[in-house]
């Protein structure tokens, strides 16, 4: 912040909310560590435990950080000076997915930095959590960051004593890491023709169905998907739509072979092409050759696989004794709140109406923009220009917070 008025603004902004708002606690939170950030120090304080949530309020209000953690874990004694004198008890299951997560995100404005954001995070939910894992909605916390992204808590006895490894085994699910190719599309022996005490043989591979469930099935939807944008154009536009995709893939795959495999596929009579055969059939072997083979499944591993995994910060997933946001705290880059939600909530839960702090009023502040700038907060369009402008509490808290406007020194 540029400014000591700045800093004393904001901080006084922050003091209200802790004295005004309810806070939202962390289950069995006298377990947990607590952390903290602040405006006006430089260091991280750590190895805190609040017995009681008057404690923590107290805390808050007097002490203002900019940023407000406590633990996954659970410990025996969470204000132990060191982790090991803490006595580990278990850790919640944690999922944090941001803009540096999500391809594409961190170049877009904010606003559409978080729309982009939570596109992935119902992903993550609803074909991942819900789905393939299994959980149930009662055991996640769904929590907007303040930031630029969402944190989803699995409270579950499942995974309350997984170790680092075990969950990095289910990051590695989520994204696809280490997802083998030949095991979506397994080879089988068969029996092509018999000579006397010979028998020839030959492989072939199957295709994956829906009803296999799993990453079988994910990429089985993720291939019915790009064929069908595929047919969907006329034969000129689809095969360089198939060149696209390789290009755009990294791909090393030539000229001649992507025109095989888009006339393996969408050659022929309707009815009878290999993409015809591949929905109805449920068949794999359409390809006239090898290679055609070959760069097919190269473009279903990179492109396919990438369009249907789910995205996690996979450091915060795998670390047992991590320190998160503590839900109903303040980040103090951006002034927002860190609200949880439910999944329901989730699809309309808007941040710059959402997470602006209810305690943050409409009274004129005076704030100094070193240049243009335009915000939608609470549903009201501010445009800012150069120099000083007036604008309310709670719209001069998060453009001072987001660098975006400085508190005039008086």
């Amino acid at each position: 912040m540029a400014t000591d008025a700045s800093v004393r603004f904001v901080m006084n902004m922050f003091s209200r909310h802790y004295r005004e708002s309810g806070l939202v606690m962390p289950e069995r939170f006298a377990k947990r560590e607590f952390g903290f950030m602040f405006f006006d120090r430089d260091f991280v304080m750590r190895h805190l435990a609040f017995p009681t949530r008057a404690a923590l309020k107290k805390y808050l209000v007097e002490q203002v950080p900019a940023h407000a953690y406590y633990s996954c874990a659970y410990y025996e004694t969470p204000d132990a000076p060191t982790m090991a004198e803490k006595k580990w008890q278990g850790a919640d299951l944690i999922f944090d997915l941001d803009a540096d997560h999500v391809e594409g995100a961190k170049s877009l404005p904010y606003e559409k930095m978080l729309e982009r954001v939570k596109v992935e995070v119902r992903r993550l939910i609803d074909e991942f959590l819900l789905g393939d894992l299994g959980f149930g909605e009662e055991e996640l916390k769904i929590v907007f960051s303040g930031g630029r992204g969402y944190h989803i808590h699995v409270n579950s006895p499942r995974v309350l004593r997984l170790s680092s490894h075990e969950r990095r085994e289910i990051v590695d699910y989520v994204t696809g890491t280490g997802l083998d190719i030949d095991w979506i599309f397994p080879e089988s022996t068969f029996e092509t023709g018999r000579f006397m005490d010979k028998v020839e043989v030959a492989q072939k591979r199957g295709m994956p169905s829906l009803e296999d469930g799993g990453w079988r099935a994910r990429i089985r939807r993720g291939i019915d998907s790009l064929l069908a944008d595929l047919d969907g154009k006329d034969s000129e536009a689809g095969l360089a739509g198939l060149r696209q995709i390789v290009k755009d893939s990294g791909l090393d795959i030539g000229r001649k072979t992507v025109e095989g495999v888009y006339e393996d596929l969408f050659g022929g009579r309707p009815g009878q092409r290999g993409v015809d055969r591949m929905r109805s059939e449920n068949a794999f072997e359409v390809f006239s050759e090898k290679r055609h083979v070959d760069a097919f499944l190269s473009i279903v591993d990179v492109l396919v696989k990438g369009r249907m995994k789910g995205e996690t910060d996979e450091p915060v997933t795998s670390d047992i004794k991590r320190l998160i946001r503590l839900p109903s705290s303040l980040h103090g880059k951006t002034g927002f709140e860190v609200v949880p939600m439910s999944r329901e909530t989730l699809d309309t839960f808007d941040p710059f109406m959402d997470a602006v702090p209810k305690a943050f009023g409409s009274a004129d502040v005076a704030v100094t923009a070193e240049k243009p700038v335009s915000v939608k907060l609470r549903g009201e369009q501010f445009s800012l220009h150069e120099g000083e402008n007036a604008v309310p509490e709670f719209a001069a808290t998060y453009l001072v917070c987001r660098r975006l406007a400085s508190i005039p020194s008086p």
